[in-house]
């Protein structure tokens, strides 16, 4: 068993590479969870130039600024953190690092699935929610307070429709990490650029199986018409359905991070 896994080495190998991480893209990271001052210092530059007056900035750039920074996290951090285990000399260092295969799998996970999340969404929620409290008139409402809305959730809950959005987007959240992590770990060069056509072919072969399987499937407007009337029915299948397909993925691609790193070899 200690072959496999030991509290106390893993402890000391998390440390680690927490503190690799954090070399490796902590300052990268830091400037883009504060990419919503950066965009009000342009903000504020570009609309003193042009009308010499400061009027509130349009809550679309606060969303733009947001999609694009989780984008960027996702594309790069897998392989800002962990793509040099492809490199010779690098990778033949951490093969010989004091830790079992799965320790440095669990570590990985946590890091990219846990920690990243945490230290980016603190970041960048909480710069935008400082900027908010501190310049209300000219940043306007922060993003927390924009997407919050707890009538919504209440009127949901009331109709009898459960929907957890914060599971679900953390699921999608380390379905995607993990995904250009797998792809860090697979690739010797281009990472992010293979990573991404293997999606795009992936996409294309499922959506050609489901195709054919809807298309000679018996769904017919009975089988819609049922459970249209039945909303509950509806909402379980959705959740189910839901619940089975992140399960699959995930795991799927915690079983080739596993896998790779099992199998590394320099």
């Amino acid at each position: 068993m200690n072959n496999l896994f030991d509290i106390k080495r893993f402890g000391n190998y998390f440390l680690y590479d927490l503190r690799r991480a954090k070399n490796n893209y902590g300052l990268s990271l830091l400037v883009i969870g504060l990419t919503p001052v950066m965009l009000f210092v342009f903000y504020l530059f570009f609309a003193l130039i042009g009308s010499h007056t400061i009027e509130e900035m349009p809550e679309e750039l606060h969303f733009l600024a947001a999609f694009v920074t989780v984008f960027i996290v996702i594309l790069g951090a897998g392989t800002k953190i962990y793509g040099f285990v492809t490199r010779k000399r690098a990778g033949s260092d951490f093969l010989m690092l004091p830790a079992s295969t799965f320790e440095k799998w669990l570590s990985m996970g946590l890091i990219v699935c846990i920690v990243l999340p945490v230290v980016f969404f603190t970041l960048l929620f909480g710069s935008d929610s400082l900027l908010s409290l501190l310049f209300p008139n000219a940043y306007g409402a922060s993003l927390l307070s924009q997407q919050w809305d707890p009538g919504l959730f209440e009127a949901m809950e009331d109709s009898g429709i459960y929907f957890n959005l914060p599971g679900v987007m953390f699921l999608q959240w380390c379905t995607n990490i993990l995904v250009f992590t797998l792809g860090a770990v697979c690739f010797k060069k281009n990472k992010v650029a293979k990573t991404l056509f293997c999606i795009f072919g992936v996409s294309v072969v499922l959506s050609t199986l489901a195709m054919l399987f809807f298309g000679h499937a018996h769904f017919g407007p009975d089988w819609f018409t049922e459970r249209i009337h039945d909303p509950d029915r509806m909402l379980n299948s959705f959740n189910w359905t839901l619940s089975i397909i992140y399960t699959v993925v995930i795991g799927g691609l915690l079983g080739g991070l596993y896998y790779r790193l099992r199998t590394l070899k320099h």
